[in-house]
């Protein structure tokens, strides 16, 4: 009698656990999406001029209108047009006068990293809650003070959890950044 009961005793435990094991692989581990939404931009054209005085290599230095000397160092492959020709910085002469449209487009980024999951409740105190995530886990987060999770359906804050308790919640991170593209042509005058 004693082997059949402690029998029952071992097949009870094994059917409660494999229960358990059954509820947290139900249960999804957080899902992370990331998205990058543009803001409106902002487009400036700039126009620079001066003349070429030196040239050698992929080096040029150009007097700007304005008196002042500035050396660039163009990629190989940039070409000029010149008296309606396409050249390269090889092909300048010094004299050339130049004319740099430079259209720059400004625009503002959010990076949105946005995680969506369900956990349990394993402590809860002022704004800090430690959450067991499905795969056991436990993670400490501080609340904001506005911040909504959802227990049975409806929106509940931080003073509303209780142990034991089954959330989900999503977290948003926004990291701003800024993405600036130049495109510049360059016209200009062979020396008479």
């Amino acid at each position: 009698m004693k082997a059949t009961y402690r029998n029952l005793q071992i097949l009870a435990t094994s059917v409660i656990l494999l229960a358990s094991v059954s509820l947290v692989a139900q249960q999804k581990m957080p899902e992370t999406t990331n998205e990058s939404i543009p803001g409106k931009a902002t487009v400036t054209t700039e126009k620079l001029q001066g003349t070429v005085e030196y040239v050698e290599g992929n080096h040029l230095v150009v007097r700007m209108t304005d008196g002042d000397v500035y050396a660039f160092d163009p990629p190989a492959n940039r070409t000029f047009t010149i008296d309606g020709k396409e050249l390269t910085i090889r092909d300048l002469k010094p004299g050339t006068m130049l004319t740099a449209t430079v259209i720059t487009t400004t625009t503002p980024i959010i990076d949105r990293i946005r995680t969506v999951g369900t956990a349990k409740v394993f402590w809860v105190s002022g704004r800090t809650v430690v959450l067991t995530l499905p795969n056991g886990e436990n993670r400490t987060y501080k609340v904001k003070e506005d911040y909504k999770f959802t227990v049975r359906g409806k929106p509940a804050d931080v003073s509303e959890l209780r142990t034991g308790m089954q959330i989900s919640a999503e977290k948003i991170v926004e990291e701003p950044r800024t993405e600036i593209v130049s495109n510049t042509t360059v016209t200009g005058h062979a020396p008479r």
